[in-house]
């Protein structure tokens, strides 16, 4: 359950007077779709974070962009969240033009296995 994540909720925002907090599987979800939602380049302190998925907004929905989506979001993951250990390799589906990102996981050796889907 990852009992030693805690950290500002995402989104940001105030509750009660001050900042609203999340801790455990609730921050990891936070933080995985966080890391894929930001634009690489997007964070001014730390320039290659992000999941490098809104840079193929304009490619070809095929093989080829879903195993380079792959790729780009894995690497990501284990430089910025190596705490969230793959369980399953990572999924990236199509549908209509719309991709779908599958992220099973683990937070904690002693945690149950999760599953994450972020349409994109």
């Amino acid at each position: 359950m990852t009992p030693d994540l805690k950290g500002f909720q995402i989104p940001f925002r105030i509750v009660g007077g001050g900042v609203a907090q999340a801790s455990g599987s609730l921050k990891m979800e936070q933080n995985l779709m966080h890391l894929i939602a930001t634009r690489v380049g997007e964070r001014i302190m730390l320039r290659t974070y992000g999941g490098g998925v809104h840079s193929h907004v304009q490619d070809n929905n095929s093989g080829a962009l879903r195993a380079l989506v792959r790729r780009e979001i894995e690497t990501a993951l284990r430089q910025f969240l190596p705490d969230a250990r793959l369980t399953a390799p990572l999924a990236v589906t199509s549908d209509e033009g719309q991709l779908t990102v599958t992220i099973t996981y683990r937070g904690d050796p002693l945690d149950i296995v999760r599953r994450l889907e972020v349409q994109l």
